[in-house]
């Protein structure tokens, strides 16, 4: 099974973007977090937080997501193996709950997926 790429084009706010980016930041995995930030604003999602080597053995990259900066706007998805769209949205709730405080793209808890 390979990763897949989707390509979508989802625009957010350029300041809720910043603080999302932000966040992500704060909680890489370099300090116990589950995100890995990069540029161009590349932004990982993995599994476990990586504090010791156990949680590092075990842990395993979810999704990569890619923005554009200029328009402030999450540009492709790349879910790994074992991952969906679902899970995604689960992903996206959680970051977007805990940086902004309200979701934007995530799966709100009274919508049904499928």
């Amino acid at each position: 099974m390979n990763a897949q790429h989707v390509r979508v084009n989802l625009p957010y706010d350029r300041a809720d973007l910043k603080i999302l980016l932000r966040y992500a930041k704060a909680h890489d995995i370099e300090v116990d977090g589950r995100y890995d930030f990069g540029m161009p604003p590349r932004l990982n999602i993995w599994t476990h937080p990586q504090s010791n080597p156990g949680c590092r053995a075990e842990s395993s990259l979810m999704f990569s997501l890619e923005f554009d900066g200029h328009s402030a706007a999450l540009m492709s998805v790349v879910m790994m193996p074992g991952y969906d769209w679902a899970i995604f949205l689960d992903e996206m709730t959680k970051l977007e709950r805990a940086a902004l405080g309200y979701v934007i793209y995530g799966k709100r808890r009274e919508e049904r997926i499928g």
